[in-house]
């Protein structure tokens, strides 16, 4: 059966079965490995409050992981505690970690979810001292959506504005180092060479994921966001919204996983971002895991791979 066939057919399915597996074997992980746990709000936007969750382990290492709470471009509560389950095996190995939230489709497009995710970077960075942690010994995970979140933000340029009134903008949201599970990549070239997944608006309806897609211009005449319909326009954001395309030599070291019978992501995205970070001698790692769909059985176990890449890349 062709991947999208299978994927509209069985979106809820796949969804769920992501969900389940991020719980992990115990709700309750958490008695095993004494920690504090807060929230706070990181930025406002459009009379909301976007917020992150800081879980900091007794015995800190003095070293951040952002962990972003994304499944197919939302970023749901209701799953906090799955995701807070995730981000255990982190924990456990000393690291301080920071669950971020973002604004979701289908509200909000995926320009607006890169934005949230690099302020976040630049307010834990602001508050390092406030945290323990090295400002300069900061790294990335998410899984899927939230995998690609992960990457496009660590891939992107910079966009610490040094003549800003806000200090915080001011910061700098360079990652020393990324790990992440079956993110897509590249949109230009999804599963296949000039496959443009974001110009193909049936395959996203039935996906649900449209409205990730819906970018938009803001138009001061009327004070309101015009749809961007010109196809040139479109694609050059897709461009800018794919991983792939906008890494440089600047990338940070970069850990990806993925299983090879993904009917979700094809593993074609992993691989395409991994040649492309090898052509361009950034450090690069990519486990595949042989049978696995979209999200499998033991993947906190696999997180232990992704602590000592962060050891590694973040000493």
């Amino acid at each position: 059966m062709p991947i999208l066939v299978y994927l509209m057919r069985n979106m809820r399915k796949i969804i769920l079965s992501i969900l389940l597996t991020l719980v992990g074997n115990s709700l309750f992980a958490q008695a095993e490995l004494p920690f504090s746990q807060r929230e706070t709000t990181y930025d406002r936007r459009d009379g909301a409050s976007l917020t992150l969750t800081i879980l900091t382990p007794k015995n800190a290492n003095g070293k951040g992981i952002i962990s972003l709470m994304s499944g197919n471009f939302v970023s749901d509560y209701n799953s906090f505690t799955a995701y807070r389950e995730r981000a255990l095996p982190f924990v456990r190995h000393g690291y301080t970690v920071f669950l971020v939230m973002h604004r979701s489709a289908p509200r909000f497009a995926l320009p607006d979810m890169l934005e949230d995710v690099q302020r976040a970077v630049q307010f834990v960075r602001y508050h390092a001292a406030d945290y323990n942690i090295d400002p300069a010994r900061l790294g990335i995970t998410g899984t899927s959506s939230g995998g690609h979140l992960a990457l496009l933000t660590a891939l992107s340029k910079d966009v610490a504005d040094p003549i800003s009134k806000d200090p915080i903008a001011k910061v700098s949201t360079r990652l020393q180092a990324v790990a992440v599970f079956c993110p897509p990549t590249d949109l230009l070239n999804f599963g296949r060479t000039d496959y443009n997944l974001a110009a193909d608006k049936p395959t996203l309806v039935k996906v649900g994921v449209l409205g990730a897609f819906g970018y938009t211009n803001w138009d001061s005449a009327t004070r309101t966001y015009i749809p961007i319909d010109n196809l040139q326009q479109r694609r050059k954001i897709d461009s800018l919204m794919s991983p792939a395309q906008v890494a440089g030599k600047n990338a940070p070291p970069t850990f990806l996983m993925h299983g090879d019978k993904d009917p979700l992501v094809p593993i074609q995205q992993s691989q395409t971002l991994a040649t492309r970070l090898h052509y361009l001698h950034v450090p690069v790692k990519l486990v595949v895991k042989p049978g696995a769909a979209h999200g499998w059985k033991g993947m906190d176990e696999d997180e232990h791979e992704f602590n000592a890449w962060f050891d590694l890349h973040l000493r």
